[in-house]
C-alpha cells in the first residue's frame, strides 16, 4: 500500500477541498480525482462525497481514518528512529595509543565516550611509536596517538602537542637535583632506553654526534613500566616527558631536570589508517582525542618539597657530586 496515497486521503479530509490540496501539492486536480478513484476500486468503497463546497469523508471513509492516522504515525515513528540510529554514532573502534600517553589520557577519553556516545565500543592498544606504525599501516587499528621526535614527521600526521624531555631519575638521584640540565652532561649517566630502532633512540644518537659525546645505554627496555620501575629503583636514568611519569613525581618516586643545550621535545601526534576508510564513530573518536590533550597533557607540576629542594644550591652541589658510575649494558626483553 502507498502511505502517499493515505496521507492525500487524510490531506482531503482536513482541507474538505481537492483544489485546496491540488495547489498545495502543485499537482493538477485531474491527477488528485483519478488517485482517490484508484484508492475506491482498491477499497471497494466510496471515500468522499463531492459536494458544492468541497470533499467530505462518507461514513465507510470515516471508519477508516484511524486505522490511517495510526499507520501513518507509525511510518513517522519508524523514519525517526532510523534517522536516530544512523545520527548516533556507534561501532567498535580500534584505538592504539602511545604507552607514555595511556596514562595521560585513556581515563577521560574512555570516560567521555561512555558518557556521551555510548554505542560506540573502544577497544585499546598499546605500543611504542614503531608498532603503532605497523598496525595503522596493515589496518589492524584505526586511530593512533604515536610520539615524534625532533624533526621526524610523516605528511599525515595531525601535530596534538609538543613537550619537553626531561631527564628521569630516582629521587634524590645526583643529575636530577637541579631543574634543568645540559644534553653534554648526559654521558655520565647510566640510560635505561627502549631497543633499536626508536624514535628516541634515533634523535639521541643524532644529538649525541653532533655534541661529541657517547650515551651509555645501560639498560635496554621495550616496556615503558620496566622502564619507570628501572630508573626509580634507582638503576639508572631515562629520557621521558612529564607526563609519562606524572604518577611517580607526585608520589615522589622520581625527579625531572629539563634537558637543555639543545633544548629536547617530543610531538604527540594524531595519525589515522588508509587502510580502510574511517567510520563516524573513529571520527568522533579523534575528534574527543584533540579536545582532551588540550588538558590532559597539561605539565606537571613538581611536589612542594622538590621547589623547596631545589632552591637549596649548596645540598644540590654536595649530592651531584657523587657521579655516577657506568654499568655495563643489560637488556630486558
Amino acid at each position: 500500500m502507498d502511505l502517499k496515497l493515505l496521507q492525500l486521503i487524510v490531506d482531503l479530509a482536513e482541507a474538505g477541498s481537492l483544489s485546496k490540496v491540488s495547489a498545495a501539492r502543485g499537482t493538477a486536480q485531474s491527477m488528485l480525482s483519478k488517485q482517490v478513484a484508484g484508492l475506491e476500486r482498491d477499497f471497494a468503497g466510496k471515500l468522499f462525497y463531492r459536494t458544492g463546497r468541497g470533499v467530505v469523508l462518507t461514513e465507510f471513509g470515516q471508519a477508516i481514518m484511524p486505522r490511517i492516522r495510526a499507520l501513518l504515525t507509525e511510518n513517522e515513528l519508524l523514519k525517526d528512529e532510523i534517522r536516530a540510529r544512523v545520527d548516533v554514532p556507534s561501532g567498535q573502534v580500534s584505538l592504539a595509543m602511545q604507552t607514555s600517553v595511556t596514562q595521560s589520557l585513556a581515563g577521560v577519553l574512555f570516560g567521555r565516550i561512555q558518557r556521551d556516545y555510548p554505542k560506540i565500543e573502544l577497544r585499546l592498544m598499546e605500543g611504542f611509536s614503531g608498532s603503532i606504525e605497523k598496525w595503522l599501516t596493515n589496518g589492524r587499528t584505526d586511530v593512533g596517538v604515536l610520539s615524534r621526535y625532533g624533526t621526524q614527521h610523516s605528511r599525515l600526521d595531525e601535530a596534538l602537542a609538543t613537550n619537553d624531555l626531561y631527564l628521569v631519575g630516582a629521587r634524590g638521584s645526583p643529575l636530577v637535583i637541579e631543574p634543568t640540565i645540559r644534553f653534554e652532561a648526559l654521558g655520565s649517566a647510566p640510560l635505561v632506553l627502549p631497543g633499536a630502532p626508536d624514535g628516541l633512540r634515533l634523535m639521541l644518537s643524532e644529538a649525541a654526534r653532533k655534541h661529541g659525546i657517547v650515551l651509555n645505554v645501560a639498560v635496554q627496555a621495550d616496556s615503558l613500566t620496566a622502564m619507570r620501575e628501572v630508573v626509580a629503583s634507582g638503576g639508572g636514568y631515562t629520557i621521558l616527558t612529564k607526563q609519562a611519569v606524572a604518577a611517580e613525581i607526585q608520589s615522589r618516586r622520581v625527579q625531572v631536570s629539563k634537558i637543555v643545550d639543545p633544548r629536547l621535545t617530543r610531538t604527540l601526534v594524531l595519525a589515522t589508517s588508509s587502510h580502510r576508510p574511517l567510520t563516524s564513530a573513529s571520527r568522533i573518536v579523534a575528534a574527543l582525542i584533540r579536545e582532551l590533550t588540550k588538558t590532559a597533557l597539561r605539565d606537571v607540576a613538581p611536589p612542594d618539597e622538590d621547589v623547596l629542594e631545589a632552591a637549596s644550591p649548596a645540598r644540590s652541589r654536595a649530592i651531584k657530586a657523587r657521579a655516577s658510575k657506568k654499568v655495563p649494558a643489560k637488556k630486558i626483553r
